[in-house]
């Protein structure tokens, strides 16, 4: 579907209450074409940019989730336009944010989503952690799977549950699920496990046989499943998310999903811009009472404004971001093939980030770290920090344009050659 389309079937009970009706004519047009300009080296400086904010002697930023590219053009426009109008009022949540998640849940992901079944929450992180503090109690066990985003575990200690390891096996350069390590950490203390699909950092996309099996080992010990699935609009090569609650009647009774339009485009400023999916009724319930008390049931207006602009049917910019991505993991790969520097990229199949194994080199990690951020000046994120497994790895954040990723390439050639 055509941008201009899109706009004239909005009704005006939709986005008509999110912007004025003059902007239906002014944005029938196309965005310039140098928008889409991924090669364009952004200056991010004077921006308050947490990415930019380490980079203070000349390193290249590499490491938080952000991407150095343009927000997609349509999504911006519209915030423009609705913000430039007058009335920035207490705004109620209209049936085209539903609508927009639910299409594009069935079209990008082939999940067919109940209404009742989507609810807006406050950024995926903070929305779990409700979550946590919904269905367990102080000294509850929650299951995490490391090498795994460090910030699960960091919430899950804070708010007083205990964050129990089941490390993923890594074998010939892929991760897996160790079932049997799993089977053994479930007790009456055991309430829950984070699922993160697409995997982070490793960017690897949980397949529908596995999320199957995890799924009737979860449900047979009374364990539900948090997934977190904020990565899977940036699947590469083809390849499609499978969202954990599509895979089984189980995994739609025990699961609950988090996701949003942040990391696909790009949209980590505006921090609630986020949806949860909660199939079953008496979960759904008591989860949307916790947000409710806490009054975190609320969306903005520039949330409303991103999700329902950005989850449009037209996908051109989507997917031409998702090509340019992959050139740069093909960068990457080819580079690590050329120069025998003792580091071994895992090719992702989700997402901008690149884990790399650079335990050849026989440092530890905080040598290692030291020749990136002083001897190459480049700061990635420490593998360490992903727990278990992590340790004599790092992750690569290559959201950014070609130029940018062969300077940083080339400063790792020069210290580490």
């Amino acid at each position: 579907m055509k941008r201009r389309d899109f706009l004239k079937g909005i009704t005006a009970t939709g986005l008509a209450s999110l912007v004025p009706a003059s902007w239906l004519s002014s944005c029938a047009s196309e965005p310039d074409a140098p928008a889409w300009d991924f090669d364009r080296v952004m200056d991010r400086s004077g921006t308050w940019s947490t990415k930019y904010g380490r980079a203070t002697n000349g390193e290249i930023p590499m490491w938080i989730a952000d991407m150095d590219f343009g927000t997609d053009p349509y999504v911006k426009e519209a915030l423009l336009k609705r913000i430039s109008r007058d009335g920035i009022g207490y705004t109620s949540t209209p049936d085209l944010f539903y609508e927009a998640i639910g299409s594009w849940e069935e079209k990008q992901h082939g999940f067919s989503v109940e209404r009742e079944w989507i609810g807006f929450c406050p950024g995926v992180i903070t929305s779990m952690n409700q979550a946590y503090l919904t269905f367990t109690e102080p000294g509850d066990k929650i299951i995490v799977q490391p090498p795994v985003y460090d910030h699960f575990r960091l919430y899950i200690e804070r708010l007083g549950r205990v964050a129990v390891d089941n490390p993923l096996i890594f074998r010939n350069g892929r991760y897996s699920m160790d079932f049997e390590g799993l089977e053994g950490l479930m007790d009456e203390r055991t309430k829950m496990l984070v699922l993160c699909n697409p995997q982070n950092p490793c960017g690897t996309l949980w397949d529908k046989e596995t999320m199957v099996r995890l799924a009737e080992v979860c449900e047979r010990h009374g364990v539900i499943v948090i997934s977190d699935e904020i990565h899977g609009d940036l699947s590469l090569y083809g390849r499609r998310l499978v969202p954990f609650c599509s895979v089984s009647e189980a995994a739609a009774r025990i699961g609950m999903i988090f996701t949003g339009p942040t990391k696909a485009f790009n949209l980590a400023g505006i921090s609630n811009t986020a949806y949860f999916i909660i199939p079953d009724k008496e979960k759904r319930e008591r989860y949307l009472a916790t947000l409710s008390r806490a009054k975190l049931n609320e969306a903005s207006i520039p949330t409303l404004v991103a999700v329902t602009s950005a989850y449009r049917e037209d996908t051109t910019w989507l997917e031409a971001l998702k090509r340019y991505i992959e050139g740069n993991v093909e960068r990457v790969m080819q580079f690590f093939a050329e120069h025998e520097l003792g580091m071994v990229p895992l090719r992702p199949e989700a997402s901008f980030l690149v884990w790399i194994d650079c335990r050849k080199l026989g440092l530890t990690q905080e040598v290692l770290l030291e020749r990136f951020n002083k001897g190459a000046k480049i700061i990635p994120s420490n593998g360490s920090s992903y727990g278990t497994g992590g340790e004599g790895f790092i992750r690569l954040n290559i959201g950014c344009p070609r130029s940018v990723l062969e300077e940083a390439l080339e400063r790792i050639r020069k210290e580490f050659s």
